[in-house]
């Protein structure tokens, strides 16, 4: 089966890659390689027990390397050529612990909770961010992983085109243009670096970002800097950081947090007897 990979090259089980050895090698990315040391770190045994969701997760790069480290891994893409991409994967790599749904990922709850919510380039595409965040932080029982463009208020040339900085759901950010019209929005299959099923998303600026992921219940929230690669200050000061405004965000739900909930849960149990 003749399957068009555009963006993950990922390492089949025979050796071969899914766009060609001489091209980069989605295992060697600075994003995949800082995400595997972040859940290394959190999650060093019992994997198998961890469950991670890949929300639009496109090819199904990041979730085949998330199962070949031991985790419990459900992909959710919504596009059907994409999804045929995972399928192939799925069907080139011994994982039984992989599995690939196609579904809009504002349907994630409908597939119980996870462990860790790994959302890599879809958070950018949706126009109720805070929303959003919200339905996340209802299904994560601890680990939130968003790399994501955000807003940086007012910038000279600005690639992308964004609004003027306003405010939506409350929080300060500037608009990204999908799509122009009703036909190209009727085209979205073929639209792989589009939204799905709105015209606009909203960027939340970078700071607010921060201060929602703590609001919506994680308690330790922090970026991730080590996702820029070898040269993190160069990035940061004149590299992609600053040209294409996007980073990673991890929120956790700390283990001293989790106590107090359960503590308060219990409290108000034990009232009510």
């Amino acid at each position: 089966m003749a399957v068009d990979f555009t963006a993950h090259n990922i390492r089949l089980d025979d050796g071969s890659f899914t766009i060609g050895s001489e091209a980069g090698r989605f295992e060697e990315h600075a994003w995949l390689q800082a995400t595997k040391r972040l859940l290394a770190t959190l999650y060093p045994s019992g994997r198998d027990q961890i469950r991670i969701a890949d929300l639009g997760c496109l090819e199904g790069g990041y979730a085949v390397e998330f199962a070949r480290m031991g985790f419990s891994v459900l992909g959710l893409e919504v596009r059907e050529s994409n999804m045929e991409a995972c399928r192939y994967v799925k069907s080139k790599t011994d994982l039984p612990l992989l599995e690939f749904v196609k579904d809009d990922a504002w349907n994630i709850a409908q597939y119980g909770e996870f462990d860790v919510m790994f959302c890599c380039g879809l958070f950018y595409h949706i126009d109720r961010p805070r929303e959003f965040l919200k339905l996340l932080s209802n299904v994560t029982r601890q680990t939130l992983i968003l790399q994501t463009h955000f807003s940086a208020g007012v910038v000279k040339n600005d690639k992308f085109k964004l609004s003027p900085m306003e405010k939506h759901e409350g929080l300060p950010g500037q608009w990204y243009q999908e799509y122009a019209s009703q036909k190209e929005l009727n085209d979205r299959e073929s639209a792989k670096w589009a939204s799905w099923d709105n015209y606009r998303s909203f960027w939340i600026q970078r700071e607010a970002l921060l201060g929602e992921i703590k609001i919506v219940g994680f308690d330790l929230v922090f970026e991730q800097y080590d996702s820029l690669g070898a040269d993190i200050a160069d990035q940061m000061l004149s590299g992609r950081y600053v040209e294409e405004r996007r980073g990673t965000f991890v929120g956790i739900k700390s283990a001293i947090n989790i106590n107090c909930k359960e503590i308060q849960s219990l409290s108000q149990s034990v009232s009510h007897e």
